[in-house]
């Protein structure tokens, strides 16, 4: 019993020694030069002067609804060239992704949403309707953006901070116009399009103007020209004058469906020697796989592939196109062949990346101006320069289709320059009632879709 008693009283002088000698540690750590909190911050916490530097570049681009196999390519060139030059001056580059879920409302939405994460620049949108939305926001926050692809010359056009990768409709008619002239030496050109065709309007103007200044505007280049409906007749009716024109060449921008339809006829009538151009839409899978019913039709489209097609163009591929699609292949795969609109997406990031560097800023508008200051940046669709707008200043490059693969066949010896609108107010009405238009579908489609899912439950 007393051995007990002893025991406990040796227990407690023990425990009373150990919390005596954490106080004195305490003192000294508080007496001493070295503080508790300097010791906590040196042994537990991170340093400061070790946290990682992250800059975000915000990107805005269809992941769902009618656009988003668009988005999604131009997604995988932005994340591909991410993984490559992942850090610029010191700073790591983070993607903050957002979907517009191919919607106008949605779109100035996820820019907002973007906008409060404070980004250094923005990438989007796919989506034509989507990146002009977007720009009153952009403009008025003074972040430097890309749109990889949309083409309206609006988007750009009075904004500041708007800037574009691809060539306008516009600039892609130039080039095929220095194709079929000077390339091809044609002098009976043909043009058949769709009856109030809009969305070829402004790539026909600039066809119709480089024809008329390649070949001069005395000259008859353009021999035949047709506004068609899409019946059968009405396309037969046409070929046939192209072929009593001895038309050589036909820029025919029209879709998957009626060309299917039109090629049939021109095989019918052995036309097969004429030369097709279109849209860069012709590089698109779906129009692909209908051009294996006719392999003797030879179409050109602008669309600035990686793969090199004919010996004459090889050099016109920059290291930075080889890397991308090297690069690329690692990444996704040797059957996942790169896209018009993955290689632009790749191509923003470089722009804005080495924008940053150079501007030696986050500030916005000093990579603003860096950006109009470019000159022949090589990257993996060309060199790029941009005006006065924002529209890039380059030359042209057309693809045709060589085992099912879109492959270079031209790039056009003069720079395609955009043209500078001067009817802006009354073409920015007519975008805003298309957006009205795209947003009273989107409400019908909703209602129908919820309207389907209420029966199915029932």
């Amino acid at each position: 019993m007393k051995s007990n008693k002893l025991d406990r009283n040796k227990n407690s002088k023990t425990k009373k020694t150990a919390a005596l000698a954490v106080l004195v540690l305490l003192s000294i750590f508080a007496s001493s030069c070295t503080t508790f909190d300097n010791f906590k911050s040196t042994f537990f916490d991170k340093s400061k002067g070790d946290e990682e530097k992250v800059i975000t570049i915000g990107v805005f681009e269809p992941q769902t609804g009618r656009n988003a196999k668009k988005g999604q390519e131009e997604i995988k060139g932005i994340e591909l060239a991410n993984s490559i030059y992942g850090s610029v001056d010191g700073y790591r580059v983070v993607l903050t992704k957002v979907d517009t879920q191919s919607s106008v409302s949605s779109t100035k939405t996820a820019v907002q949403s973007l906008i409060e994460m404070n980004p250094v620049a923005l990438i989007g949108s796919a989506d034509e309707a989507s990146s002009l939305a977007a720009g009153e926001i952009i403009e008025e926050a003074k972040i430097p953006t890309i749109t990889p692809s949309a083409t309206n010359p609006l988007i750009t056009q009075g904004n500041d901070y708007y800037f574009r990768a691809s060539l306008t409709d516009s600039q892609m008619g130039q080039g095929l116009a220095e194709y079929a002239c000077d390339e091809k030496g044609s002098r009976s050109v043909g043009i058949v399009t769709l009856k109030n065709d809009s969305s070829v309007a402004a790539m026909l103007d600039g066809f119709e103007a480089g024809v008329k200044e390649i070949a001069g505007r005395k000259s008859k280049a353009i021999a035949v020209q047709k506004e068609i409906n899409p019946t059968e007749k009405e396309m037969r009716d046409a070929i046939l004058t192209l072929q009593i024109e001895g038309s050589d060449i036909c820029f025919a921008p029209l879709g998957t469906e009626n060309l299917d339809t039109f090629f049939r006829i021109i095989e019918e009538r052995e036309m097969t020697d004429m030369v097709f151009l279109g849209s860069r839409s012709w590089g698109e899978e779906e129009f692909i796989t209908m051009m294996e019913n006719h392999p003797k039709i030879k179409i050109v489209f602008p669309y600035e592939s990686v793969l090199s097609g004919t010996d004459s163009t090889t050099d016109a591929i920059t290291k930075e196109a080889q890397r991308f699609q090297i690069e690329y292949a690692n990444r996704y795969g040797d059957e996942d062949v790169p896209t018009y609109n993955a290689a632009l997406g790749y191509d923003s990031y470089l722009l804005l990346i080495n924008a940053i560097h150079n501007a030696k800023s986050l500030e916005g508008s000093k990579i603003k101006n860096v950006l109009l200051e470019l000159s022949d940046m090589k990257c993996s669709t060309g060199t790029f320069s941009f005006d006065s707008t924002g529209n890039v200043i380059r030359s042209v490059t057309l693809s045709t289709l060589k085992d099912g693969k879109p492959v270079s066949e031209y790039v056009s010896e003069l720079e395609a320059k955009s043209e500078k609108l001067d009817n802006v107010e009354e073409q920015q009405a007519e975008a805003e009632e298309k957006q009205e238009q795209e947003m009273t579908t989107e409400i019908s489609e909703d209602e129908s879709e919820q309207s389907a899912e209420e029966q199915e439950e029932e």
